[in-house]
């Protein structure tokens, strides 16, 4: 095949589904690929004292160099004609350099123009993506609950590129310099690879209309899925203006992301392959540990409460569980098993 020509369809995507590929590859795959060997490799340096960068701009540039581009490459494409085809082939191309910039943007001195000018390119990218997950609620019309909750990963990724732009400018709003960062951390992992990987699993667990059955278990779904989208944005807006808002969203939060995790475990980790399943099942167990990290930190903030847990005990725990044993492994899993 020709540089970045059209794949034939998947496995189990939709009529007109076309990742590109080069020599057989797919980009997005690439992508993945040559984004770990530069984040290990950013690792390498960072421990050497080579370069200098916080944990929470380590996992940002995971996400970036390696995350995204998987989370990209299991969603179906939709066809080069279109304009969201158009928008599909811009990201796929476009991701690795623009990420690539991100990291260097994270290594400069914050404040300065170079640090600004070096995470346009991904508020770019992130932008791109969104307006593909906007094309793609049009299209449909709303529903079914799994396909809403990938548009929701794909509509949320932005706000992560918008919260590094305002990091990389120093500009804090009323929020701890930290905060923004971490924010920028929270919505790769919980705003857009939770969504996805919550979507891609109830489209195993959803009928061939992809609807949720009208049993109980099925409702439960339902409802897990709808509280994870939902909850997402509701606990940041409880972190900007209420403590009260903010443990209510997080207990909704981790119920819901606990009940997809368990339902995860019961129903989808037998029925795939042994390797996928175990990497599944890792990512399940994985989220019931830092979901009850997330709640101690809720209530943490509440006026009066005991520190249960600290901002660098969470970056430690919470977002390396996370990076390691959910994201990765879930992504890595559902890419498998398109193989």
């Amino acid at each position: 095949m020709t540089d970045l020509e059209p794949a034939p369809p998947r496995a189990g995507g939709p009529p007109g589904s076309h990742p590109p590929v080069v020599a057989g590859r797919r980009v997005t795959d690439l992508s993945a690929a040559a984004g770990g060997v530069v984040w290990l490799g950013v690792v390498a340096g960072t421990v050497g004292g080579v370069l200098s960068l916080s944990s929470p701009a380590l996992y940002v540039g995971l996400a970036a160099l390696v995350l995204v581009p998987l989370g990209l490459g299991v969603l179906e494409s939709p066809r080069d004609a279109t304009p969201r085809g158009t928008a599909y082939r811009v990201v796929a191309v476009g991701q690795l350099p623009a990420a690539l910039a991100l990291v260097v943007a994270l290594a400069a001195p914050q404040g300065s123009l170079a640090a600004v000018a070096l995470t346009v390119p991904w508020l770019g990218v992130t932008g791109t993506v969104a307006l593909w997950g906007l094309g793609r609620l049009v299209d449909r019309g709303g529903g079914p609950l799994p396909e809403l909750a990938i548009d929701a990963g794909l509509l949320y990724v932005p706000v992560a590129a918008a919260f590094l732009c305002l990091h990389a400018a120093g500009v804090s709003l009323q929020f701890a310099p930290i905060i923004v960062l971490l924010t920028g951390v929270h919505f790769h992992y919980a705003g857009f690879a939770l969504p996805l990987v919550v979507g891609l699993t109830g489209r195993h667990l959803a009928g061939a209309d992809g609807r949720f059955s009208a049993t109980i278990t099925g409702r439960a779904t339902a409802g897990t899925t709808v509280v994870v989208v939902a909850g997402i944005l509701l606990i940041a807006i409880g972190i900007t203006f209420s403590p009260l808002l903010e443990v209510v969203a997080v207990v909704a939060f981790t119920a819901g992301v606990v009940g997809f995790a368990l339902r995860t475990l019961r129903d989808v980790v037998p029925t795939v392959a042994r390797l996928p399943g175990l990497l599944l099942a890792v990512a399940a167990l994985s989220l019931c540990w830092t979901m009850a990290l997330a709640l101690a930190f809720a209530y943490s903030s509440l006026s009066g409460t005991p520190s249960l847990v600290t901002i660098p005990e969470m970056i430690r725990w919470h977002g390396s569980v996370n990076a390691f044993g959910f994201a990765l492994p879930a992504l890595l899993a559902f890419r498998l098993l398109e193989a």
